[in-house]
């Protein structure tokens, strides 16, 4: 299939230059769909609508049977590869300054790849003296999850709360702690550092230089399969080798941001 240059330039202009025109396409990547249907999902103005089909029917796009309408055999082909582009630039747009002023260091490349998974963001910056806060929009899913699993290289004053509330509610937990962390909860939150350890929550130290300030994995929030499997891997391993203790060992090497683990070559 041989498409000109001067053709290719004329159908990137046509899908990116008009966001309609690129949500009829993302819809019929679902499967054909009848034009009224289309209407509906899009819940724009109809007359604004047809016009923009008959652009993409010009081009090749998208083909027409009676009121139905469904992607080509190009359409297709341009619009599996145009979907990643979409979601890879939705992840960054509006957020340009928080992804050039922050250190992109501890998400590894396998991961930054993948970036594009992340869709549409929307950056929730506290006000500065809410900055040590938890999350307001954030506390209710973390209290009703049934498994927790979190990272901090930081330290939240709310957090200690949090995480023996959702122990106190059957939650099963994981706690990755920087020591300097680990070593605040257990001196400065004594009530908190005993509810934890008696509701069985494991507690996992991490020495490496490299790492994100923080990322919390629960039934609702950031449910990422391979991140995931990394955990469960490094908990097993941390488990092994340290029998009998409240709170294990994480090595420096063994988290996704100080290399590439062997899950993502699979």
């Amino acid at each position: 299939m041989e498409i000109e240059v001067d053709t290719m330039s004329a159908i990137l202009n046509l899908i990116f230059f008009s966001e309609k025109r690129k949500k009829i396409l993302t819809l019929l990547a679902e499967g054909p769909k009848d034009i009224e249907e289309i209407k509906n999902k899009l819940k724009g103005n109809p007359c604004a609508i047809m016009p923009q089909i008959k652009k993409l029917k010009d081009m090749d796009l998208i083909t027409q049977q009676e009121t139905t309408y469904e992607l080509s055999d190009i359409g297709k082909v341009i619009v599996a590869r145009m979907l990643p582009l979409t979601n890879l630039l939705q992840a960054f747009e509006g957020n340009k300054n928080y992804w050039s002023k922050h250190d992109r260091r501890p998400i590894p490349s396998h991961l930054m790849n993948k970036i594009n998974m992340l869709g549409k963001c929307i950056l929730d910056e506290p006000e500065l003296d809410q900055l040590f806060e938890f999350p307001a929009n954030l506390k209710e899913p973390l209290l009703r999850t049934s498994r927790l699993r979190s990272f901090y290289s930081f330290f939240c004053p709310d957090c200690p709360k949090m995480q023996a509330a959702c122990a106190m509610n059957g939650a099963e937990i994981d706690l990755i702690l920087d020591k300097k962390i680990y070593n605040r909860l257990k001196e400065d939150f004594k009530p908190e550092y005993k509810t934890i350890l008696e509701k069985g929550v494991s507690i996992y130290l991490y020495s490496g230089e490299i790492k994100p300030s923080s990322f919390v994995i629960t039934d609702e929030l950031t449910q990422h399969p391979e991140l995931e499997g990394i955990i469960d891997d490094l908990v097993e391993k941390a488990e092994s080798e340290n029998n009998n203790n409240d709170e294990y060992e994480i090595q420096p090497g063994d988290l996704p941001f100080d290399k590439e683990p062997d899950i993502f070559n699979k």
